[in-house]
């Protein structure tokens, strides 16, 4: 069922894996554009990576949400347990990306929702979420979702560089 806003979310299908991948690129490009190089951005390519997505849904659909607009996945959300110290239990949202056009349509919120709730099922009380220091976007758009700062930043690999990364934090 859509619902009022024109998309439902549900768990991924292998079939999924071209359009994950087509917002993969997309958001990447947009988000990190002045964060990554842009030789690396350019080289991303949506077509060779909806085999890698074909393959990932596959393997761990049940980690993997999409925003379903009548046929088209218009988000998605990669979520499982928490990685590092957090408090336990936790989940973590690994990756939340929207399609550009469907930015400030509540898709992403009701996908950070659907997370929640997954969480809740498997019985955990609190969700985290890490992005790069630079992004300021999603860090703006994890505060108005109540996230909360966490204090200690770490660095991770992204795109074969060490980068500096901030998590959020929820009680749910």
């Amino acid at each position: 069922m859509i619902d009022e806003d024109g998309f439902k979310i549900r768990r991924a299908a292998a079939a999924d894996g071209p359009d994950v991948a087509r917002i993969h690129v997309e958001a990447w490009r947009d988000a990190y554009a002045t964060l990554l190089p842009a030789g690396y951005l350019a080289r991303m390519d949506a077509k060779i990576e909806a085999a890698r997505w074909t393959r990932s849904i596959s393997r761990r659909a049940d980690n993997t949400l999409v925003a379903d607009a009548e046929g088209e996945v218009v988000g998605y959300a990669i979520v499982g347990p928490a990685r590092g110290r957090t408090i336990a239990p936790s989940g973590e949202i690994y990756a939340l990306y929207v399609d550009t056009d469907w930015r400030e349509h509540g898709v992403g919120r009701a996908l950070v929702e659907a997370a929640f709730e997954a969480f809740r099922g498997r019985g955990l009380k609190h969700a985290v979420i890490w992005c790069l220091e630079g992004n300021f976007a999603a860090r703006g758009f994890y505060l108005r979702c109540g996230g909360t700062l966490i204090r200690e930043a770490r660095v991770e690999d992204v795109a074969g560089m060490p980068l500096p990364v901030i998590g959020y934090h929820w009680d749910i």
